[in-house]
Formats: structure tokens, C-alpha cells, sequence
């Protein structure tokens, strides 16, 4: 036997391999907690929270602790910061709602379910003592770093075991034990709940099953485990594969035990996304990555395994062995197989990964290649046993550091290297930032005294009083400052500091506590407890806001969640812009208005070429979201393209044309959120069935160039044409609808639906467009037939001018003026305005109405934009869902088409 060839491998374990191991899992247990402190991110909050609802509410969705899983912040998109750079700060970006209005992880499930029976002694102590917010934030705080703390250091102690498969005793407790200390386990895996210490524990099980004697059992051990894999991270689907690649030549005949084991866990986690997400890929499936695999492979690469902030080598320099002596791994034939396709399996991995942001978020060393590390130390054996006397004290050598670095990652990471590196810069900036020596994490964090253990900190607080600074409630806060009130807790003791959050972004600070004699009376703590904030409310838009409070046991610490309250801004009221009191603007103001306008609508376009359309559940502007829907971008080029070369907007309107074209399907129909398969679907729209109104408006507004599935939309259109010869909305059977919500009426013939398809017939075929506007005509006085525009008349006011010049005259019914929601009069007049422009050019308003309304319109920087933009449409009033639809670049567009026909009228008079 030679140092190359170390005879077969073990297949079974003696006593004192099990001990040994179980004696190193409870020494990493032990060194796992001396910090005495979690070290995560907002990454783990789902998995954190998410054990208490299935063990309490039995249900895999966090709507049961969604107040304490979001910390202080609401799901979905607050008033006024929809559009403010890096609005996912001010959001719970961890917690999801899915198209069926659950809140859920935005991270694969497979970290909380398999840790949920860790959980069972801590429910026990809730049901006994209760449920309140903050023993429930006390309390999963500790079973995250407790369940954390058990993966790992059940993943070492497996790892001593696996690496006895192929090691002496000695070299496979030092093995593991650099595993344990000198790797990421330690401060990745073992302080909070990332998906890599699972992954890791997993990884070493199926290496464990594999590596032994193959029997019906261990074959769909090791295939539910690889399955389990796939499930916890996608991208470690590699490691899995690798060794699952091993595990058909290892299983032989009981192959389908291997793959069967697999598919049961992949099967239930397909059950949950569709079921339950909504999306075929889960949480991640609701969120559009359009630039995450964009960057630079090669920098990535490098920065992924040597940069001194996140390099896989720096950190863990001992690993340099694996690359250097790949030749002795490859000598030793009885697992030259696997440790090839492992090896394969990490290349990979260090590919798909230097393609995304490689700076990995706020974390401590090679995060993104924990995952790997199992594989890794199994290739290290034939190494070291390769080596002379010097040879092994260099490898020694070489993980001391990495242990170093380890510990001083628990003892004093607290985040002040990340806020060197990160800042507020963007990801490239913060790339270059990782390579420089001087932001290295472990000099910045050793400038400070080690953090103060906080695993077991109690937080306890309140916000008594929230109202303004005249005494009236907050739901009444019109603008003045709020002042607010409470008391606070750390430990029964005065905190470090208090913290308010406002709208998911931290507001305020303050260290003033006063003695509240009533909390001292209830708790028996002589320590002073309460607290006043004030917070300036003046830039505050109308809608749901919400204040949380927060403290710190001390100074620069973690900042605990104590309780969180709502209010409510009622919208700002205006003037009617029919009543003249307000004197028309210069012309000077107006055209520095219009420079602002088409700038708002250039900046608020996505580069992709659209606009984004916000949705209330009723007829006032409440933002409950957003979503992405052709309809209103075929709007914004049918108002903008008339001025778009005075306005400076000729290429938004290319880009808005260019994104419509390529929302047209190979059948040639169009449906309302795009095509099915882009990747906003499950983020900003569904994928629903097509529609006529979307395919008549975009083939007129956006033809595509191979026009050869035209007659094949125009033939569908056809065959849904009702016998009064209207057409029918949804162009498929209802047995066959997607996304849909009907009313009484499952696909109605919409009036306004009616002017969009005979604009396109007035093109494509002239006799079927007089045809419909015979028929239209007929019913026109029949106001039940506005289906999606009864208390929404703008967009039927404008096509009345777009039907006249395509030879099909007609009056709207004067019912339709009398529903018309608040705050909607000035955008009617504004759109009866263009109409006349255009019908009776010969006779244009006098000037002063134009300019009376656009002053109205743009007084106080367009505030009227943010408290009441157009209403364009809504859903089928009779439906079971109220849905409303409003566009703040609408009014803009608006504004300035009315401005520019104005100009003109103005130049034809020689008016200034």
C-alpha cells in the first residue's frame, strides 16, 4: 500500500468513531453559542418565523406572524416610495404576496420545515406563557441561532464520519475539525439560518449514504437528501447532481430507490409553488430578475475566490491545496469519480455565481460557497496524505488564518466592514471596494470591542401616543409634525437607544428616557422606561402609513423590534378647475411645468420601454400596487405621438412601441399583462387569457413588422362577435380563462372595448369597421354597456375625437357624466377639452380655459398627480374583486398634449 493508495475504503463505523463524533458536535454546539449572539440578515427572517405557524396555525404561509416576520414594515409598496431609489429597502423584500393574497418566504421553505421539530419546546413555552409579539421576537431569535447552531454542528460531526471513510482518525478530526472552525460553517452556517448550513448538513449526509454499502434504505436516504438539496438553494442542484451522478453507478439495480427518493421531496415543493405561491419556481418566480445574471464571469471569478472581502481563498487559504495538487486526487482511483464530479460541480457553482452580484449582501467572508465546503474537504485526504513532515506543517500553517479570520467574524463582526464597503455605493463601486486592503473586514472589525453577547435579550416596549403636535390623532395628520410616545425595555432595563421606523426606513434616534410610573408600578423595574419622538410629517402622501419602534441594548447594537402602529393621510382636496379662482399661469410657468412633465415621464419609464399601472381596491387613490399591462402603454403612445418631437419624447415612444411589438404572440393576440412567459409575470401581472381590446390596441398603435398573424387575430376577434355585432372582451371559451375574475356577464362587450377594434378595423378592414359602428351607434345610449368605464369616462371622451376623424360619429350618454369618482372632474375637462381640439379645430375654447386648467393641473408641482390621477378603468363592478386602475403618467401625458394643443391654437392666433 502505498501513500497514494490507501486500500479500500471504510465502509462501516467502530464505536469510537461515533463517539469521537458525537463528542466534536457537541464541542462545535459549545463554541457555536460562546458568542452569544445571532449573525444573520433580513435573508432569514422567513425561516426564523415561519417553524411557529406550522407548528401553531399548521400552515406554510406566514399570514399568522406576518406583523412580527415584516418587523415593522408592510408587504407590498408604501404611499410615495414606489418609485424612490431602492424602494425594497422600505419594504419586507423576505415576505412576498402571492397572486392569491398569502404572504410567503421569498426563499425556498426547506430550512423551516426540516428545522420545525427543534421548535417543539419553544411552542410549548408560548402556549404556556402566550403569544405576544415580543416573547414571540425573543423567542425565535434564540431557536434561530439554537437551530442553527444544531445543523452545523450536526453536519461536523457527520463530516469526521464521512471523511473516516477515507482517512486515519487523526487526520479526519483535523479535517473536520477545519471544517468546523476555518470555513464558513462557523459563521454562515452555524449563526442564523441561511440556506448553506443546511445545504452543508445535507451535502455531508448524502456523501455519508453514498460512500457506504448500497441498500434499498440508503439508496432513497441519499435521493430524498438530494432531492432535500435542490429543494433548500437551486444553485447547489450541482452539488447534488455530482453526486447523485456517483450515486447511479453506486445504486445499480436500486436505482429507482435513489431517483423515487428524490422526486418525493421536489414533488412536494412543485405542490407548494403552484399551490400555494402561484409560481412554478416559488418565491423566486415572483421576482423579475432581468439583470442578475449580468455581470462580468471572469471578475466575478476572481472575486468569488480571492478578493480580501469575499474570496473563497482568502478566507479558507488551506483550500489552495485542492487546485495545486489536483494530480493526487485524481491518483487515487476508488473515488476519482467522485471527486471529479464534485470538482466539476464547484466550477460550476463558482460560474453561475460570478454572473450575479458576487459582494453577496451583508455577510462575513465566501458566503455564496458555504455550500461547497463538504465537497471540498472530501477531496483533501489523498492531499495530505501525500505529504512529507514539512508538507503537513504547511497545511497547518495555512489554516490558522482561516480559523483567525473565523473567530473574529463571530466575536466581532457587527457590520461596520459592510457599511465600509457597501455604503450607499452601487454594485460596481462596491466590487472595486472589495478589493481594496485597507476596507479588509477583519482589520475594520477588530477596531472595536467584541460584540456583546445578545442571544437572550428581551425587548419589551410600546407606542402609547401618536398624534400631532396640536393635539389632534394621527388619522387626521394633515401635514404637521407627528409627536409620539411610549416606553421601552431592554433586559427590564433603560435601553442604549430608542429607534423609530417610518415607512420601513428608520426616521429617528434618541438616547432621552424618562421614568413612567405606571410601567414601573406593572413590571417592578425602578429604571427609567419612556420615551418621545417627533417626526416632521410635511412631506408625508395621502394613504396608510406605518411608525414602528425599535431599541438597542447598546450603542451600535441589533436593533430590536418592541411594536409598530398605523395611520392614515386623507388625500389633499383641490378646486374645481371650473371655478375661476385661480388665475391662469404665464406662459414662462407653464412651459418650465411642461420641461418637468416630460422629464417625469422619460425618468418613470422602465428601460425595457414601459409604464408601470397603479391599482386601489376603490375609487379613491390608495395605492395597493402596481402592475405592468399593455393597455395603458398603448394609451401613453396614442396621447404622446401627436407632440412627442415638442416634448422631447420621441424615443420613449419608440421604446413603448418597441416593448407592445413584442408583446404580440406567435397566434397574433395580445394579452392584458404581456406574454405569458416575460419575466414580470408573478411579479407585476398574471398570465391571462388574451383579449380583444389589448390585440386590436396594440396592433394599431405597434404592428409588428411580419404582419402574417394579423388575419389570424383578426379571424379570432371575428369569431367572438356577439349577434347586436359587437365583440366579446376575452377571446376564449370560459372553461379556458386564466387570471380572470367575471361579473355577472363572464365576457361582456365593453363600449370603449368597441372604439379600440373599430380604429383597427377602420384600417385593417373598413367594411367590418362600419359594420361595428352601425351596431355600436344602435346601443350607444345604453350606459350598462361601459363595462370597465362607468365611473371612468376619460378614456371613452377621448376616443369620441380618434372615432370622428375614422368616419364613425357619436355621442356618448350624458349618464355617464353623472358617476364620475372624486378628484375626476379636472381630468374630464382636460380630455372634453383635447376632444374639441380636435373635433371643431375651425372654432378652438378661448385660450383662457386651456390655461386655467392647465394651472389647476399643475399647481404645487403637480401635486394633483400624486393625490388624484386619472382614472382610466376598472373591473366589472358586478365581479367579486374591486379593482380600480390609475395612471400618474396618464396625467402627465395628458397634460402635456393639452399643453401643446394650446401652444398651437395660441401660435395660429399670435398669441404670446
Amino acid at each position: 500500500m502505498t501513500a497514494s493508495d490507501p486500500g479500500p475504503p471504510i465502509r462501516s463505523h467502530s464505536r469510537t468513531d461515533r463517539w469521537l463524533a458525537l463528542l466534536l458536535g457537541i464541542l462545535c454546539l459549545l463554541v457555536y453559542n460562546a458568542n452569544g449572539r445571532g449573525i444573520g440578515s433580513a435573508d432569514s427572517y422567513g425561516a426564523r418565523f415561519l417553524p411557529f405557524a406550522l407548528w401553531r396555525n399548521h400552515t406554510v404561509v406566514l399570514d399568522p406572524v406576518l406583523p412580527i416576520a415584516a418587523q415593522g414594515r408592510r408587504v407590498g409598496e408604501l404611499p410615495g416610495r414606489h418609485n424612490a431609489p431602492g424602494a425594497w429597502r422600505y419594504r419586507p423584500y423576505w415576505i412576498l404576496q402571492t397572486p392569491r393574497g398569502h404572504a410567503v418566504s421569498m426563499y425556498p421553505i426547506a430550512v423551516p420545515i426540516l428545522v420545525a421539530p427543534l421548535y417543539a419546546p419553544a411552542v410549548w413555552y408560548l402556549n404556556a406563557k402566550g403569544w405576544d409579539n415580543w416573547r414571540l421576537d425573543w423567542v425565535a431569535r434564540i431557536m434561530e441561532k439554537l437551530a442553527a447552531s444544531v445543523v452545523a454542528s450536526l453536519s461536523v460531526a457527520l463530516m469526521y464520519l464521512l471523511l473516516r471513510r477515507r482517512a486515519s482518525v487523526r487526520m479526519a478530526l483535523l479535517l473536520a475539525a477545519v471544517y468546523a472552525f476555518g470555513t464558513g460553517t462557523w459563521v454562515i452556517g452555524s449563526q442564523a439560518l441561511w440556506q448553506h448550513g443546511m445545504t452543508e448538513l445535507l451535502l455531508v449526509g448524502m456523501l455519508l449514504a453514498v460512500t457506504g454499502t448500497c441498500t434499498a434504505r440508503m439508496a432513497l436516504l441519499a435521493g430524498v437528501l438530494s432531492g432535500l438539496i435542490a429543494c433548500n438553494r437551486p444553485p447547489d442542484s450541482l452539488l447534488a447532481a455530482a453526486v447523485g451522478l456517483y450515486g447511479l453507478l453506486w445504486a445499480g439495480r436500486r436505482i429507482p430507490w435513489l431517483v423515487g427518493g428524490a422526486l418525493i421531496p421536489v414533488g412536494f415543493l412543485f405542490a407548494y409553488n403552484l399551490a400555494i405561491v402561484g409560481h412554478w419556481a416559488g418565491g423566486y418566480g415572483l421576482i423579475a430578475y432581468k439583470d442578475f445574471f449580468t455581470f462580468n464571469p471572469l471578475e466575478g471569478a476572481l472575486g468569488l475566490l480571492f478578493s480580501p472581502a469575499r474570496g473563497l481563498f482568502f478566507y479558507s487559504p488551506f483550500l489552495l491545496f485542492i487546485p495545486l495538487f489536483a494530480t493526487r486526487i485524481w491518483r487515487e482511483r476508488d473515488s476519482r469519480f467522485l471527486s471529479v464530479s464534485l470538482a466539476v460541480a464547484v466550477v460550476l457553482l463558482v460560474a453561475v455565481y460570478a454572473r450575479v452580484d458576487w459582494t453577496q449582501g451583508y455577510c462575513w467572508g465566501a458566503r455564496y460557497l458555504t455550500s461547497a465546503a463538504p465537497a471540498l474537504l472530501w477531496m483533501l485526504p489523498p492531499v495530505l496524505r501525500s505529504f512529507s513532515r514539512v508538507g503537513r506543517w504547511a497545511f497547518a500553517a495555512s489554516c490558522l488564518p482561516a480559523v483567525a479570520l473565523q473567530a473574529i467574524g463571530a466575536f466581532w463582526y457587527a457590520g461596520a466592514s459592510d457599511a465600509l464597503l457597501f455604503g450607499n455605493n452601487p454594485s460596481h463601486l462596491a466590487m472595486g471596494a472589495m478589493w481594496n486592503l485597507r476596507n479588509l473586514p477583519a482589520w475594520v472589525e477588530l477596531r472595536h470591542a467584541p460584540v456583546t453577547p445578545e442571544t437572550f435579550t428581551v425587548a419589551r416596549g410600546s407606542i402609547d401616543v401618536a398624534a400631532t403636535i396640536e393635539g389632534a390623532p394621527l388619522e387626521a395628520a394633515d401635514g404637521r409634525d407627528l409627536h409620539l410616545r411610549g416606553w421601552a425595555l431592554i433586559n427590564g432595563k433603560t435601553p442604549a437607544e430608542l429607534l423609530i421606523m417610518l415607512d420601513g426606513e428608520f426616521v429617528s434616534a434618541s438616547g432621552e428616557f424618562f421614568a413612567r410610573p405606571d410601567v414601573v408600578r406593572a413590571l417592578d423595574t425602578p429604571f427609567a422606561s419612556g420615551w418621545r419622538a417627533r417626526l416632521p410629517a410635511r412631506q408625508l402622501d395621502p394613504g396608510e402609513h406605518v411608525l414602528a419602534a425599535f431599541a438597542r441594548a447598546t450603542a451600535g447594537g441589533e436593533a430590536f423590534y418592541l411594536a409598530e402602529t398605523s395611520f392614515h393621510i386623507p388625500p389633499k382636496e383641490f378646486p374645481d378647475p371650473h371655478i375661476p379662482d385661480e388665475p391662469p399661469s404665464s406662459a414662462r410657468t407653464l412651459a418650465e411645468s411642461a420641461k418637468k412633465a416630460a422629464q417625469r415621464i422619460a425618468a418613470r419609464q422602465d428601460p425595457l420601454g414601459y409604464w408601470l399601472t397603479a391599482f386601489t381596491k376603490q375609487a379613491s387613490y390608495r395605492p395597493q400596487g402596481q402592475e405592468l399591462n399593455t393597455y395603458l402603454n398603448a394609451l401613453m403612445i396614442d396621447i404622446l405621438a401627436p407632440i412627442a418631437d415638442e416634448a422631447a419624447l420621441g424615443g420613449n415612444v419608440s421604446r413603448a412601441r418597441k416593448f407592445l411589438t413584442s408583446q404580440i404572440e406567435d397566434n397574433g393576440l395580445v394579452r392584458y399583462h404581456g406574454r405569458p412567459d416575460a419575466p414580470t409575470i408573478g411579479t407585476l401581472g398574471c398570465a391571462i387569457t388574451p383579449d380583444a381590446d389589448d390585440t386590436a390596441l396594440v396592433w394599431r398603435v405597434a404592428p409588428a413588422e411580419d404582419r402574417r398573424t394579423l388575419p389570424h387575430a383578426l379571424a379570432t376577434l371575428r369569431a367572438y362577435r356577439t349577434q347586436t355585432g359587437l365583440y366579446r372582451t376575452w377571446l376564449s371559451p370560459p372553461d379556458r380563462y386564466q387570471c380572470l375574475d367575471p361579473g355577472s356577464d363572464p365576457n361582456p362587450a365593453d363600449a370603449a372595448i368597441q372604439m379600440h377594434i373599430f380604429l383597427l378595423l377602420a384600417q385593417e378592414d373598413p367594411p367590418a369597421a362600419r359594420a361595428l359602428c352601425q351596431s355600436l351607434a344602435s346601443r350607444l345610449g345604453d350606459d350598462s354597456l361601459f363595462v370597465y368605464y362607468r365611473n371612468a369616462p376619460i378614456v371613452p371622451i377621448l376616443r369620441q375625437a380618434d372615432l370622428r376623424k375614422a368616419g364613425c360619429a357619436m355621442d356618448l350618454p350624458s349618464a355617464l357624466w353623472e358617476h364620475v369618482a372624486p378628484g375626476q372632474s379636472e381630468w374630464v375637462a382636460a380630455a372634453r377639452l383635447l376632444r374639441q381640439r380636435t373635433v371643431t379645430p375651425a372654432a378652438p375654447p378661448d385660450p383662457i380655459d386651456w390655461n386655467r386648467v392647465l394651472t389647476v393641473l399643475a399647481k404645487d408641482d403637480f401635486a394633483r398627480m400624486r393625490y388624484y390621477p386619472p382614472l382610466l378603468y376598472h373591473n366589472d363592478l358586478t365581479a367579486t374583486v374591486n379593482r380600480f386602475y390609475w395612471s400618474e403618467d396618464v396625467g402627465y401625458a395628458l397634460w402635456l398634449r393639452l399643453y401643446f394643443e394650446n401652444a398651437r391654437i395660441s401660435r395660429k392666433k399670435g398669441r404670446p
